[in-house]
């Protein structure tokens, strides 16, 4: 369990994902942070949870305020050799957007990563329109390293992707370390 200054992350639980799918009838909030989404049955989660328990290239939290489940947040594309992972969130209730939430969870994660698990670089993929995401990116020290233009499908057309990138030294250099 990871404490931020507003958040707890702790690990995903089978209890968590009945909560977790009813989030996901936020179909916008959900596109545009992966830009999937089909109808899914709770068991059909259920099953995709018992498989993740087997990849051990993804690390997965659940992203609680208070007690009450808002996202979730993890690494993903892990190379242990190489000390880098591609990172994620997303925060589906919409009570707690634009507040800090996402922010801190994210300076957490960093914090574990970085510190504790001795990564090197971690790095993610965002919709170039996605403002509020860039915004809180840029906010924690990701820099951009790259656009892949059209890359993506939302809305209707193809938007720019953002690839982002913080290495540790940089982290680190941000908090006079």
């Amino acid at each position: 369990m990871l404490k931020g200054e507003k958040v707890l992350l702790r690990a995903e639980a089978r209890e968590d994902l009945k909560r977790l799918h009813e989030l996901t009838r936020n179909l916008d909030l959900v596109v545009l942070s992966d830009g999937q989404w089909q109808p899914e049955p709770l068991a059909q989660w259920e099953q995709k949870f018992d498989k993740r328990l087997e990849e051990p290239d993804k690390t997965h939290f659940v992203i609680e305020v208070d007690g009450i489940l808002i996202g979730g947040i993890g690494l993903h594309h892990i190379d242990r050799r190489a000390g880098t992972a591609e990172f994620g969130i997303g925060i589906y209730d919409r009570d707690y957007l634009g507040k800090g939430y996402g922010r801190d969870a994210i300076e957490t994660l960093l914090g574990w990563a970085f510190q504790i698990q001795n990564y090197r670089r971690i790095w993610l993929e965002t919709y170039a329109l996605n403002e509020r995401a860039v915004r809180s990116y840029r906010a924690v020290g990701f820099v951009e390293e790259g656009r892949l233009r059209e890359h993506a499908f939302y809305a209707g057309g193809y938007v720019d992707v953002l690839v982002m990138g913080l290495l540790r030294a940089e982290w680190l250099a941000r908090r006079g370390q």
